[in-house]
């Protein structure tokens, strides 16, 4: 059984928030430069306070598939072109060296469609390409290895630099995979859609349900903890804060995933 996710090119209608029209998230990050909360959703990049308050960043709307934050000032994106561009309908790699303001192209244009992309600590990057169904890893972001050829939903890379990632499949298996293409299922884990390697010693995951769920040991061993309301589409555990994005809006647990408050609830545009 497929899991149906938000995380893809079947949008509904763009819903707002706050009055600012974001469409579905697709990932989360947090700019170590300053602390600033930023989501990459179907309308754009956009910047998020604490309070709520949305505002989108830069004059660019690409429909942003994927989004994660590599260092001060530094993001990593995909997805596909605002309309009346005349960029590929899959933008590939995509680069910010100024915190979302202008992006520019890397590699993969035309090729992929990056739906996860994640960083390990010793720069290797690993990315989910749903336009051909492969798991891909790279050490300058140009050039580009196959892992695996599956249905992926999300991933996470070692925080201690092993050259190990672990992916959720589309039945919501977790498995290790390394640079060679071997491949570990996990025994033991729960269904789980998006995860977040946050540590050596911490492993957190969302169910289809919105279940969140945490592992300090082997992944092997998962306990719950609290529930993410919605279907979710997004994940990020920082230091500073736990994030998820759901169909109903942004949340954000202060309390390791036990309980979520709204930082931001989706309306109907005016």
């Amino acid at each position: 059984m497929l899991f149906a996710v938000t995380r893809g090119d079947e949008h509904t209608a763009p819903q707002a928030a706050g009055g600012v029209e974001v469409g579905h998230i697709h990932g989360i990050g947090v700019d170590p430069a300053d602390g600033q909360l930023y989501i990459g959703a179907h309308l754009g990049t956009f910047s998020v306070t604490p309070e709520g308050t949305v505002e989108p960043v830069g004059a660019v709307r690409n429909d942003t598939m994927a989004f994660t934050v590599t260092g001060p000032g530094r993001f990593l994106a995909s997805g596909h072109p605002e309309l009346g561009t005349d960029q590929p309908v899959h933008l590939g790699l995509i680069e910010s060296r100024d915190a979302a303001t202008t992006w520019e192209p890397v590699s993969l244009a035309g090729g992929a469609d990056f739906h996860a992309l994640d960083v390990a600590t010793d720069g290797r990057t690993w990315g989910i390409d749903s336009a051909r169904g492969l798991l891909l890893t790279s050490t300058d972001n140009r050039s580009w290895d196959t892992v695996a050829n599956d249905q992926f939903i999300d991933l996470a890379a070692d925080p201690t630099a092993q050259d190990v990632t672990l992916a959720t499949t589309g039945t919501g298996q977790l498995r290790f995979y390394d640079p060679a293409g071997t491949s570990t299922a996990v025994p033991g884990s729960p269904t789980l859609t998006f995860i977040d390697w946050a540590a050596p010693d911490l492993l957190v995951g969302l169910g289809p349900d919105g279940t969140v769920y945490t592992s300090t040991g082997t992944a092997s061993v998962w306990q719950p903890a609290g529930r993410v309301p919605g279907q979710p589409s997004a994940l990020e555990v920082t230091t500073t804060g736990w994030y998820a994005a759901s169909d109903q809006g942004l949340f954000s647990s202060t309390t390791s995933g036990t309980s979520w408050e709204p930082v931001f609830t989706y309306g109907t545009a005016p």
